[in-house]
């Protein structure tokens, strides 16, 4: 079977990948109806991930979706969790510090820790209390869930 190329929208064609974008574009329905999820995009260099998220999030866009963007450095130097920083970043770029208190909640200061943008926006932040190594991962992927969690109730 050939996949017949599919308009964007944009102009641009999309040909393929039906069986993957239809697997994204039901986490995609999932999330605008309120049941959240998380969806990543894996596999070798080249074989079109960017080219699928880029659809995806056309698509997102298309009915109105706020869209997060990150990625992965393929080479050594890259900071820890960079795919995170980058939209987290932009975020706080564009966004209001009592609104990013409010969103960001208790876990703010682990969320400075790894964006340290954040503390220009939110000066009174204090440190987050000391963990072990697994604990602090821990906990940081817990303040980022919620972050985005009241991002997205915050967007209904």
């Amino acid at each position: 079977m050939v996949d017949s190329p599919v308009s964007n929208g944009a102009g641009s064609l999309f040909v393929g990948r039906r069986r993957e974008m239809a697997a994204l574009e039901g986490a995609l329905d999932d999330a605008m109806a309120g049941r959240g999820g998380l969806a990543m995009l894996a596999g070798e260099p080249g074989i079109g991930k960017t080219r699928i998220a880029q659809e995806l999030v056309a698509r997102a866009r298309s009915l109105g979706a706020q869209t997060f963007w990150g990625w992965c450095y393929e080479q050594e130097g890259a900071p820890p969790y960079w795919p995170w920083v980058q939209p987290i970043r932009l975020y706080i770029q564009q966004t209001d510090g009592e609104t990013l208190g409010r969103q960001m909640g208790r876990g703010a200061a682990e969320i400075g820790d790894i964006v340290p943008e954040l503390r220009d926006k939110l000066p009174g932040l204090e440190d987050p209390s000391p963990l072990e190594p697994e604990q602090a991962r821990f906990r940081l992927f817990e303040s980022i869930v919620t972050f985005l969690k009241n991002v997205a109730e915050s967007q209904a």
